[in-house]
């Protein structure tokens, strides 16, 4: 019989152990051991301090190919914790630079025994755009309607009118104002300031100092008004020689705030009749009669509203003085 499976079998946990230590050994060994590790695609970052500049685009090229070497252990584990490049940028002489990368640059984090010996390529290029700060004034937008009993007085004011918009020059240069977020004049119970954001619509990527404003609203109790004698005239030179309009004077009523309102007066409104020469009476007694959609009411105040209370107006052809006939 052999003697070979009672050596196999003899103190087989000492044996067993001793393998055991023996190959703890010679992984340790193994992942101690030094090596050589390419990785590609490590990215490019910029720390600008700078305050006025800005990165006009990524860094060309964006990630670089970079050679370290150092314990295998801490090789392995950059395939979990890639490593990084970030160039320090504290002043910036030039709109276009090109920065030769500095093994130092490499983040590297918690690998103190691996040492980078190679970047490829050895520079980046680097184009940066000066930061330009500007005051530009923001504007007011309305939608809706204010509710019936309600009238403007006068054009929504933003408090402060101008905000400061920072950012690239090349960006910056594109805008003269701003626009405020939509107000809703339904909401509107009285005079009063309401606050409203900025319109950040295309401002990715810029500051706004402040980014929020007060509108204030001027509004009042809306009052009606008629005025009965509102002169009619035709868009004509010397057209009184030829023509008469009846009626002559027409009622307008008007409506808006009472501060407004009550400040009009007769006089101060004329109704325009627009016609074209081929639609005017030809002979003397002829008359045209034209719709009130053709009259335009000139003179009146800024939100104040007039609506004409007749359908239409007649235009009348006079007898020709030079003819000598009345036209009866």
């Amino acid at each position: 019989m052999s003697a070979l499976p009672g050596f196999l079998t003899r103190n087989w946990t000492l044996k067993l152990s001793a393998f055991g230590i023996a190959l703890l050994l010679w992984v340790s060994v193994r992942v101690e051991a030094p090596t050589r590790q390419t990785v590609s695609g490590v990215p490019v970052r910029v720390d600008l301090a700078d305050p006025q500049w800005t990165l006009a685009e990524e860094p060309s090229p964006t990630t670089v190919v970079v050679r370290f070497a150092g314990p295998s252990r801490d090789i392995l584990s950059m395939a979990v914790d890639r490593p990084s490049i970030v160039v320090p940028l504290d002043g910036v002489h030039s709109a276009d630079t090109s920065v030769i990368l500095r093994n130092h640059w490499v983040r590297l984090p918690d690998r103190p025994n691996v040492v980078v010996e190679d970047i490829q390529p050895p520079s980046v290029r680097l184009r940066l755009e000066a930061i330009q700060r500007v005051d530009l004034p923001v504007a007011p937008r309305l939608e809706g309607e204010l509710p019936e009993e309600l009238a403007m007085t006068g054009a929504p004011r933003a408090i402060p009118a101008d905000v400061r918009l920072s950012g690239p020059e090349g960006r910056i240069a594109e805008r003269d104002s701003l626009w405020l977020e939509p107000l809703d004049l339904a909401a509107v119970r009285g005079p009063g300031a309401v606050e409203v954001a900025v319109d950040t619509t295309g401002l990715q990527g810029l500051q706004l100092q402040p980014s929020r404003v007060q509108v204030e609203l001027e509004v009042a109790e809306r009052v009606e008004r008629l005025l009965d004698q509102v002169g009619v005239v035709l868009d004509l030179e010397g057209w009184e020689e030829t023509y008469a309009i009846q009626p002559a004077g027409v009622p307008v009523l008007l409506s808006g705030a009472r501060v407004l309102v009550d400040q009009v007066s007769p006089e101060d409104l004329r109704l325009v009749v627009a016609v074209d020469d081929d639609d005017l009476p030809q002979e003397p007694g002829d008359e045209v009669e034209v719709p009130v959609s053709e009259v335009i009411l000139e003179g009146l105040p800024d939100y104040v509203d007039g609506e004409i209370e007749v359908e239409e107006v007649r235009i009348i052809r006079l007898d020709d003085p030079a003819d000598g006939t009345d036209g009866s």
